[in-house]
């Protein structure tokens, strides 16, 4: 009995469907269809059409490893993140992809856990599939990136705190200035010993954490007993035993930043378990305005951060510099912004 085949979905017997058979379809020449893959842009609206409809139809799969022996690159772009299952990297990604989904480029991710070792060992291995370009996300070691970066055959765009050192290809934000801001909109409020939760382990943490204080100690109200933080990956459950723990060492604390949302969300539970009113008798700011700040009871105030924009505009910055086009700027600072809801309020004057 014969296999049954949906029309246009021919068997090839004995090997692949390979590029010049898809060219042979179309009746254009193969490297008509590679560049058209590559960079759909570049033929008209019309053929790009029936490439990509035959490419579907014949079930065509790029073989990256050849293209990367014939060509400059293999197609990929490769995005090395500390943090794959945190919330923050979801936006950092969307933007990412959105970016990308339109060219010929393919995303592969590679998560380090804040490992020095594994930082440089995700390089090397993105290295060996010479890929277009990589995106590294809040990198920590760049000492031990750099020669390699060096020695790379393709661009490295960066998402990191605006302290780090590239100085071309970078999108972000200051951590510092933000805190900083954070604190000053908590002390306008009326709060006075505010204190601070979060990690110590990256870079920026440990920004944010010399914002907060700088803010406190302009105004006079530095306290280094006002500041607790943990070496590790910050969670909800952390956030309420470093609040707990800061609250037995600080007991007239009237608020408090966090470092993230997680950490923020951790402290208005414990709140809550406690009896302490928010925001009558304490005040609550977060950071990176991850969706569920919004909704909780009350919502959280938080420092936004644009983590769509940042993955979009590092993937352009790529992409133009895979395509050898100048770059709008080298480096591009996002932002923030403060979002006031309703886990802060204005104190009574004392």
């Amino acid at each position: 009995m014969r296999d049954s085949v949906k029309p246009g979905r021919e068997k090839k017997r004995g090997s692949h469907v390979k590029l010049s058979d898809v060219a042979k379809r179309v009746g254009v020449s193969p490297i008509t269809i590679s560049r058209a893959l590559r960079n759909p842009e570049i033929v008209s609206e019309e053929l790009r059409e029936v490439i990509l409809r035959t490419v579907d139809e014949m079930g065509y799969i790029p073989n990256l490893a050849a293209r990367a022996l014939a060509g400059r690159h293999s197609g990929i772009v490769g995005v090395i993140t500390p943090s794959l299952h945190h919330p923050c990297f979801t936006g950092v990604m969307m933007g990412i992809e959105e970016r990308l989904r339109a060219t010929d480029l393919r995303v592969q991710y590679a998560n380090t856990l804040n490992d020095a070792d594994q930082e440089i060992s995700q390089f090397k291995s993105f290295l060996a599939q010479k890929p277009a370009g990589i995106i590294l996300v809040n990198a920590e070691y760049y000492d031990g990136l750099a020669m390699l970066m060096d020695a790379a055959a393709f661009p490295v765009a960066h998402v990191a705190d605006l302290s780090q050192p590239p100085e071309t290809l970078l999108v972000g934000m200051s951590h510092h200035v933000a805190a900083t801001a954070a604190t000053r909109f908590l002390l306008s409020k009326g709060y006075k010993r505010i204190g601070f939760i979060g990690g110590i382990s990256d870079i920026r943490s440990r920004r944010s954490r010399a914002g907060h204080e700088e803010a406190m100690r302009q105004a006079g109200l530095g306290n280094p007993s006002l500041m607790h933080g943990v070496d590790g990956s910050t969670s909800i459950g952390l956030g309420r035993r470093l609040f707990t723990e800061l609250l037995e060492r600080m007991p007239d604390l009237d608020a408090i930043l966090a470092q993230n949302d997680d950490l923020a969300l951790g402290a208005l539970i414990e709140c809550n378990e406690r009896g302490i009113k928010v925001p009558d008798d304490f005040g609550i700011c977060g950071f990176n305005d991850l969706e569920f700040a919004q909704f909780t009871s009350p919502s959280l105030t938080t420092v936004h951060v644009p983590r769509h924009d940042l993955g979009r505009r590092a993937a352009d910055m790529l992409l133009r510099a895979i395509r050898e086009e100048p770059p709008e700027e080298q480096r591009v600072d996002l932002g923030f912004s403060i979002i006031e809801r309703g886990s802060t309020r204005s104190m009574p004057k004392q």
